[in-house]
């Protein structure tokens, strides 16, 4: 991998559809540390940044796949990216480039570049990026390291999640220590939300549900829901997780319905795996937090669901 990195004299860094912190904050720091080596680096995401992530400097650079068109790079690096559906409209330029590599942390990615660095054991792709800069030499940026804390943070739950181990903690005093200021960012990324944001909230949770003997929650939001509040898509991040912190659920879901499709979060409790789960439609995950799409109608989509789950609990 760091042979291939040291090799190409253009990169092109792929987000993921539907752009977490940790794509962003991976691709961004992955991309300062190729530019601080002299590279030409490009950055692209089918989908645009979210409202929530465009304090990150750079996130202004990540351009749509269209506005590339033509170009052939080197090196294509996917990042984050646990399938090249998740690619979007960027996978035909990933393709079309001479080396692919893939640098993720998703159990389901069965690893779809010429190289293939997939670590599923590590809580975020930012982890795999921050060793990777060390193994390129590059010194670490107070912009690199607010990235990386950005990516790691997220996919941690603010370091609350199973998945928060002694490497997790050892590499936020890292990020910290190169300047990363863990108030500012934690404010940035979990308290701070627009009114419409908080109203779309409401609307969901004043729609949750249990099922399946109180052990599964579910919760849905529908085109006239983010019509009305006048909400994005990206203002649901974090929502699904008010409905596992109920006593007694193991399983959560929250549906929504956007562009011709519903689109699902999914989060668990140990032992259940919603990563296989979320398999069984079509996408993938880990095995506490995982996402599906689903072309169906809403009732026809949460029926399939929440019938699965059940199977899941039994």
């Amino acid at each position: 991998m760091l042979r291939a990195l040291s090799d190409a004299g253009s990169a092109l860094l792929c987000a993921h559809i539907g752009p977490d912190g940790d794509t962003l904050g991976s691709t961004l720091a992955l991309g300062a540390a190729l530019q601080a080596l002299g590279k030409r680096v490009q950055l692209t995401c089918a989908d645009p940044v979210p409202a929530l992530y465009a304090f990150m400097p750079g996130s202004e650079k990540i351009v749509a796949p269209d506005g590339l068109a033509g170009e052939v790079f080197d090196l294509a690096i996917a990042v984050d990216v646990s399938d090249p559906a998740r690619l979007g409209g960027a996978r035909v330029l990933f393709d079309a480039a001479a080396k692919r590599l893939v640098i993720d942390h998703h159990p389901t990615n069965d690893g779809f570049g010429n190289v293939n660095w997939v670590v599923p054991h590590a809580a975020a792709t930012g982890m795999l990026v921050l060793a990777c800069i060390k193994g390129l030499g590059v010194p670490l940026s107070l912009e690199m390291a607010e990235h990386l804390y950005v990516a790691v943070s997220t996919d941690t739950g603010n370091f609350r999640f199973a998945n928060t181990d002694a490497a997790v903690l050892r590499a936020a005093a890292v990020l910290a220590e190169a300047g990363a200021r863990p108030d500012r960012l934690t404010e940035l990324l979990f308290y701070t939300r627009s009114l419409a944001g908080v109203a779309l909230r409401g609307r969901a949770l004043s729609g949750l549900r249990l099922f399946a003997g109180g052990r599964a929650a579910v919760m849905a939001l529908t085109a006239q829901d983010f019509a009305q509040t006048d909400a994005t898509d990206s203002m649901t991040e974090g929502i699904v997780n008010y409905a596992i912190e109920i006593t007694g659920v193991d399983v959560a879901i929250l549906a929504r319905e956007r562009d011709g499709e519903i689109k699902c979060s999914l989060r668990a409790r140990e032992p259940f795996d919603v990563g296989l789960l979320a398999q069984q439609f079509g996408g993938g995950g880990h095995a506490l937090a995982a996402g599906c799409s689903l072309p169906l109608p809403i009732r026809d989509a949460l029926g399939d669901l929440q019938h699965a789950v059940e199977e899941l609990l039994q």
